[in-house]
């Protein structure tokens, strides 16, 4: 299989992951008592001045995948991550439609496209880079090819470093950027 029709494969594959973590977040919202329900929105429309403050969060866990793919383990993680990142979007998504209503779509659509799309993008390429260093490394092991490999090995980590890196300056600008998004909304 060539290398282009294997990267769609694999952003096809990622993408089917995340729209499953949609829907179940969609279904969680629903199936949620009505009290449970309306105690969120209440703390949602409460708040002044929210910052959301994902840079710790995505910093830790794109470090420990990353550490963890050189044992393997960190690639069902990392799909696990992405499962609950569409989680949050399916949640996010009605919870803003159930307050909001119309407008609700135009602000989940704001938030999604600068917040969260970009996010996950760079989530696949992640895991792209830490599954291949898995993969690479399993070769170590089985092949015993170390000069080629190493190399590989560590240009996978180091384009891993850079995504980490975009991530964090859109976090700080989701960051400083949110309580502009909020005002809009009331």
């Amino acid at each position: 299989m060539h290398s282009s029709k294997k990267s769609r494969l694999f952003m096809l594959i990622m993408a089917i992951i995340v729209l499953l973590g949609f829907f179940l977040g969609i279904l969680y919202y629903l199936i949620l008592d009505n009290n449970i329900k309306q105690s969120i929105i209440d703390t949602f429309l409460n708040l002044n001045n929210l910052r959301i403050n994902d840079i710790l969060k995505d910093l830790l866990i794109m470090s420990l995948l990353l550490t963890l793919s050189f044992f393997i383990i960190g690639i069902p993680i990392g799909l696990f991550y992405l499962i609950y990142d569409g989680f949050t979007l399916g949640f996010i998504f009605l919870t803003f439609l159930n307050i909001y209503k119309i407008k609700g779509i135009f602000y989940i659509l704001i938030y999604f496209l600068f917040c969260k799309i970009p996010i996950i993008i760079l989530m696949f390429l992640f895991l792209r880079k830490i599954i291949n260093i898995g993969r690479l490394i399993i070769g170590m092991i089985i092949y015993k090819k170390e000069i080629t490999i190493k190399e590989k090995i560590i240009n996978n980590f180091i384009n891993a470093l850079y995504i980490i890196l975009f991530v964090l300056i859109i976090n700080i600008l989701k960051y400083l950027l949110t309580p502009l998004f909020f005002s809009l909304l009331k």
